[in-house]
């Protein structure tokens, strides 16, 4: 990897780039990939992304940084609220807007409502859209919808189909992404991936295992809260509160005999111990709290609050 100094020449480019879309679009799967590190934990439930993440992209010319957002969807509870807001910042602030859809499912009311209100002209950056999942979808049916993207926001700069899952174009994406970012100096260390510390990690890491582990309306009404982080050099200690916003979801989190919170501890410990580079001591709780995610100061607390 080059060095600062040497990212800083002339012809290198240098800008932000929000990954947008409804829940469940593959955003944050697109931004590990090209990253090469698990900056956003996914999942395949909705609102896995509930905060700005970023990912940092570093080449020999160009750094593209990448803005994660929570998906855009409706919801009555501060917390969505939150979520929406912080999406549609983030679209005011970056330097290209990548919409982002489903291509292996129908084009879907709240994805043409997201593609029409971009393509309103209020934002004046580029716009490249993106059909993701194209290893799941009819091929037959992937012309026709590319023609329809081409005719809801026909100022588009390019519509690209890809599967994140799988890297397929994504170096095309890149390319075109890079196009439109201004000449610039990195504005990032180039060993850098993400701007998250190593405490948001670890919270995200036992909320990821939470939400692969639970069903229905038990892992949008948890949150996890992390009271002790300690660094030994050899060893990283982690205490974690998982808030659950019914008392009945506690003992279906703890499973029988302690075994669901074991599994969660286990997976969690075992990525953080990955990404982190060492060994890490994890001990995880369960806490009710009923109106958490509906609270305004509650979620300031937990770094969920619009302005983060």
């Amino acid at each position: 990897m080059a060095t600062t100094e040497e990212l800083n020449e002339t012809s290198f480019r240098c800008g932000t780039v929000a990954l947008l879309g409804v829940p469940n679009v593959g955003k944050s799967t697109l931004m590990n990939y090209v990253i090469g590190a698990k900056v956003a934990i996914v999942t395949p439930k909705p609102q896995t992304t509930r905060h700005r993440i970023l990912g940092i992209y570093t080449a020999d010319d160009r750094q593209i940084i990448f803005v994660d957002t929570p998906g855009i969807h409706k919801g009555g509870q501060q917390l969505n609220r939150n979520m929406v807001r912080v999406a549609y910042a983030a679209a005011e602030e970056a330097v290209v807007l990548a919409i982002m859809q489903d291509a292996s499912k129908p084009l879907d009311q709240p994805t043409r409502m997201l593609i029409e209100r971009f393509a309103d002209g209020r934002l004046n950056q580029p716009r490249i859209h993106v059909l993701n999942k194209v290893d799941r979808a009819d091929k037959a049916r992937l012309l026709p919808r590319l023609q329809q993207m081409q005719q809801l926001d026909p100022g588009a700069k390019a519509y690209i189909p890809v599967s994140a899952r799988k890297g397929t174009q994504l170096d095309s994406l890149l390319n075109e992404l890079t196009k439109y970012l201004p000449l610039q100096p990195a504005i990032h260390d180039p060993d850098w991936f993400t701007d998250q510390s190593q405490r948001q990690l670890a919270a995200e890491y036992v909320r990821e295992q939470v939400f692969l582990s639970m069903h229905q309306e038990i892992p949008f009404q948890t949150a996890v809260d992390i009271e002790r982080f300690e660094d030994h050099g050899d060893m990283i200690e982690i205490e974690a509160v998982i808030l659950v916003g019914s008392e009945r979801h506690k003992p279906m989190l703890i499973g029988k005999g302690g075994g669901g919170m074991k599994a969660v501890g286990t997976k969690a410990r075992m990525g953080l111990q990955e990404i982190l580079g060492c060994r890490v001591n994890l001990n995880i709780w369960v806490k009710v709290d009923e109106d958490w995610f509906d609270h305004q100061g509650k979620l300031i607390d937990l770094g969920l609050g619009a302005e983060h």
